[in-house]
């Protein structure tokens, strides 16, 4: 079994991340626990022209890591084994084309994203990924 936990930093996707461990502890074949983090595109229109494309990765790698810097400690203070991968695209698409392309067996995520406008955005796209994914997703508050 393969659990992906899509991970934004924020407090939400942090539930996400303990639930994932309580479903690791209850079964009984050891499941593979995936972490991912998918940041929106910021090389549009003219930013490409104004900035190098290098620089653009190297920000997106820089804010996918510490989205996910406090999820990695907490399993890695547990001692579980897990692998990350970072994404560049929009959230919904991006989890279920990895889901799809990994074998990915759950999906478990949080049910909102950081606060304000990150709440509303994340709580679509957790409705996004129910509709695109035929996988059970485990929406955790």
């Amino acid at each position: 079994m393969k659990i992906l936990v899509p991970v934004d930093g924020s407090e939400h996707s942090l539930h996400a991340v303990r639930h994932a461990l309580v479903l690791h502890d209850s079964l009984k074949a050891v499941p593979e626990l995936v972490l991912l983090n998918v940041q929106r595109s910021v090389a549009q229109g003219n930013v490409k022209l104004l900035i190098d494309a290098q620089t653009i990765d190297d920000y997106q790698r820089e804010q996918g890591m510490a989205a996910l810097e406090t999820a990695r400690h907490v399993l890695d203070q547990r001692g579980i084994a897990y692998q990350y991968h970072l994404s560049v695209g929009h959230p919904a698409e991006a989890i279920a084309q990895y889901a799809a392309k990994h074998g990915v067996s759950h999906i478990v995520i949080g049910a909102h994203g950081e606060g304000g406008l990150g709440k509303r955005l994340l709580g679509s796209i957790v409705a996004q990924v129910l509709e695109t994914t035929a996988l059970p997703v485990t929406v955790v508050r």
